[in-house]
């Protein structure tokens, strides 16, 4: 009948909680992403302190005649530690070999038969 008449439908009580709801996820997945944001933000400034740290190593090891340079993963988290750096491990790694694509410089990691970091290698010849 209220179709007929052009009134709208009473608005049902699931209708209110699902606005409720859509509201409430929508602020949720803004503040997510703003919080991701900021997370992208410090793990790429600290890749740049992790790059400028490492950069006077393969230029030592460069002098020396190597082409190379790779530590262990405890090496790397314990660099990580000594520049006070708090980013994930993985992340910033990812975004270290970002800058060291453009600066030319491959990059690798040895995974040990557990799936877990063993060690991580730069070379550029």
């Amino acid at each position: 009948m209220w179709l007929k008449l052009g009134i709208s439908q009473p608005k049902a009580l699931s209708d209110e909680l699902r606005n409720l709801f859509e509201t409430r996820e929508a602020e949720k997945e803004a503040e997510m992403e703003k919080e991701a944001a900021k997370f992208r933000e410090l793990v790429k400034s600290e890749a740049e302190i992790m790059f400028d740290f490492l950069k006077n190593d393969f230029i030592i090891r460069a002098k020396n005649g190597s082409s190379y340079w790779a530590c262990d993963s405890n090496c790397f988290t314990g660099i990580m530690e000594g520049l006070n750096l708090h980013s994930d491990v993985f992340f910033l790694y990812e975004e270290l070999k970002n800058i060291c694509e453009r600066n030319k410089i491959e990059t690798d990691t040895y995974i040990d038969s557990q799936s877990k970091i063993k060690s991580y290698e730069f070379w550029w010849a």
